[in-house]
């Protein structure tokens, strides 16, 4: 039997590592044939790099997401070829070539050739709002919905973050992602509030090839940068897991994926983390002890 693929799309080279990193590790570890299709090759993204001579970022960041594919055990990554989009309000936003500015259903008719020769058993977008409000993010989640429609993919999980979570630890993954560091995301806009999360993923157990990998992208994610400054203690915090809201059946579609699937109470409220150094800071996460699945692939 052939292994069992799983396609991520996302928009810009970086986003799978920052994202879901973690969970490309894993599946990839347990034979699982994981895919990853990028809207954009993100040239519209900020300069944290030196550019070899005559260079262009898209260049580069492509050939950083290659490198990234290596490490996380990618088997196979497509670029669909559009324009990246810019930041919100960045006149790009609206440029007939643009990723954001194509119609829905074009670019899904033209997702939908992509991954139909891969027979996929999911596919994985980012959540309605697109994690932080990203025009690419947003268009990823209305194309690669419409794509599995389209081809009867019976399983959709949205990459999404715990919005409580990261406000009682930090917010550094969606600065990065956002191109910098220093990006101010309104917390109310960024992910879903713990109660939508059905998907819980632990990776630490994979968190140094997940951090190797969001390196890999250094024109985006130096290593002065304040993710690659952080503790190992204070990123296995911050990067420590990943989360996603699920839609269709989950399990092994064809035996190739076995999530072990417990409840657990939230530890967040005992999580005090101080970025440098890794030791407990006075500011605790009360009244979070919700339940809810974390999923680790066995």
């Amino acid at each position: 039997m052939p292994p069992e693929t799983v396609v991520f799309f996302h928009a810009h080279p970086d986003d799978e590592a920052i994202f879901t990193g973690g969970t490309i590790a894993l599946l990839a570890q347990k034979g699982v044939r994981v895919v990853v299709v990028f809207a954009t090759t993100g040239e519209m993204g900020e300069i944290r790099g030196d550019l070899e001579t005559g260079e262009t970022l898209a260049e580069r960041r492509a050939r950083e997401s290659r490198v990234a594919a290596d490490i996380l055990g990618v088997a196979h990554s497509v670029f669909l070829g559009y324009r990246d989009s810019g930041l919100p309000g960045d006149p790009a936003n609206d440029a007939p070539e643009s990723f954001a500015a194509v119609e829905a259903e074009a670019a899904a008719d033209h997702l939908a050739g992509v991954l139909e020769p891969e027979a996929p058993a999911a596919i994985v977008v980012y959540d309605a709002g697109g994690i932080y409000g990203h025009p690419d993010h947003i268009h990823v989640h209305r194309v690669g919905v419409r794509a599995a429609e389209i081809l009867g993919i019976p399983t959709i999980y949205q990459a999404t973050v715990d919005r409580e979570y990261l406000h009682f630890v930090e917010t550094h993954l969606v600065g990065e992602a956002a191109g910098s560091p220093n990006a101010v995301v309104p917390m109310p806009t960024v992910g879903v509030p713990t109660v939508f999360v059905t998907t819980t993923v632990d990776v630490r157990s994979v968190l140094d090839r997940k951090r190797r990998a969001i390196a890999a992208h250094s024109s985006q994610v130096p290593e002065t940068s304040s993710a690659m400054s952080l503790s190992a203690a204070a990123f296995a915090g911050v990067y420590g897991y990943e989360w996603y809201v699920r839609e269709g059946p989950g399990g092994a579609h064809r035996g190739g994926l076995k999530p072990f699937v417990r409840l657990y109470r939230r530890a967040i409220r005992h999580v005090t983390l101080r970025a440098r150094n890794g030791r407990a800071s006075g500011t605790r996460a009360r009244g979070i002890g919700a339940m809810q699945p974390v999923v680790q692939v066995v």
